[in-house]
């Protein structure tokens, strides 16, 4: 018994040291790309602190969103805005878009207008995100070499961790032999400093790795996107990105004769009526429909307060003639499968347990970086330490 086991675990340690070996650098990457890329919504708020919060003046009288976008138009008419974030705090500026990332802040008081500063740190921590997500293959057919070099890594992480957890068990189970490798050494040097070290960092840092390899494992590969929702009793959508969130449409009542699309400011009522705690609201900057076009809702981006990204997202669709909600849905509302998906996303950054979650996700990842150094250190004087001192 005592040959078999031995010789167990020979298996699962050079199945470990393989792993290690072959996926490592790929591992140090994503876990270095994956600490530059956590804080990236707080990252992109600092860079920008200056220009979206503005004083309050004693008499507010604030300007309608027609009357900054004519500001906009005179002074700015180069810049053809789309979309508008509406802050529910008298003390932020309004945010007016071109597309997804160009954005001017408007001080709703003065019209003064404020010019982002977070382009250079938004492009920054993009090509970091693709060296995460797709070791920075660029182009369609590239992308999914990248991902799959990824996914691969991810699997062989998860790999790691597991037969690490089982390695980690020393041979005799004294109370001193476990504390020798739960706590650091101090004044260890070389490969006993390397093997305490990775013993150390793994053991308290497993926890939390092990369920960031798996999530990274579920969004790398189709097979592992599909699970959650076989899981959970549902067939997976053809997509894996926000598109799985879409909804249909809600219907438009048909309006009386006469009504006439409501301004701005009213279009928001009905949302500002139901989600009282309201952040902020995104409104596209749509012209009125064409005679003869067929009547569709407004859709608004209500951000109710809530330390998880998606579920303080609620997507809200009103009448653009009397600010009535068509439709609401909240993330309970989507199917398990799909909420499942979503926590998938969320844990796998530490954001769905707000900024606690993505500093406890940051030092675990930055603990598997020391990881990666140890097991390469312990590698190598395994197998090429003996001969260089030999030839020395």
């Amino acid at each position: 018994m005592k040959v078999q086991g031995s010789l167990f675990r020979k298996t699962i340690f050079w199945v470990h040291l393989v792993c290690g070996l072959v996926a490592g650098v790929v591992i140090a990457i994503m876990s270095a790309t994956g600490i530059a890329i956590a804080f990236e919504e707080e990252i992109l708020d600092w860079v920008d602190r200056e220009v979206s919060h503005v004083e309050v003046p004693a008499e507010a009288s604030p300007l309608g969103i027609a009357e900054m976008l004519e500001v906009l138009e005179l002074e700015r008419p180069e810049f053809d805005a789309n979309y508008v974030e509406v802050p529910a705090d008298d003390g932020r500026a309004f945010v007016f878009l071109h597309g997804r990332h160009e954005r001017l802040y408007v001080n709703s008081y003065t019209g003064a207008i404020g010019d982002s500063r977070r382009a250079g740190a938004h492009d920054v921590i993009h090509e970091i995100e693709m060296w995460h997500r797709f070791l920075a293959f660029h182009g369609e057919d590239n992308y999914i070499i990248g991902r799959t070099i990824n996914g691969v890594s991810n699997l062989a992480f998860l790999g790691l961790c597991l037969t690490g957890l089982y390695l980690w068990f020393p041979k005799k189970r004294s109370a001193r032999a476990i504390k020798s490798i739960l706590l650091f050494k101090r004044g260890a040097k070389g490969k006993a400093r390397d093997y305490n070290w990775h013993n150390v960092f793994g053991f308290w840092s497993l926890p939390v790795l092990v369920i960031l390899a798996a999530t990274a494992v579920v969004i790398s590969f189709e097979w592992g996107h599909k699970l959650v929702f076989t899981l959970s009793g549902e067939d997976a959508p053809e997509v894996r990105d926000f598109r799985m969130m879409a909804v249909a449409p809600a219907e438009v009542p048909m309006p009386e004769e006469g009504a006439e699309l409501l301004s701005y400011e009213a279009s928001l009522v009905g949302a500002q009526v139901a989600f009282p705690d309201w952040e902020t609201i995104g409104m596209p900057l749509t012209t009125a429909a064409s005679d003869g076009e067929p009547l569709v809702p407004l859709k608004l981006d209500v951000y109710v307060p809530d330390y998880m990204p998606s579920r303080g997202w609620i997507p809200v669709e009103v009448d653009p003639y009397t600010s009535d909600v068509l439709q609401a849905v909240r993330l309970q509302d989507r199917s398990p499968g799909l909420q499942a998906r979503v926590w998938v996303r969320f844990i796998h950054t530490g954001a769905a347990f707000g900024f606690v979650g993505k500093v406890i996700a940051t030092i675990a990842t930055a603990a598997s970086l020391f990881l990666v150094y140890t097991g390469f250190s312990l590698s190598y004087r395994r197998f090429l330490g003996k001969k260089r001192t030999v030839r020395s």
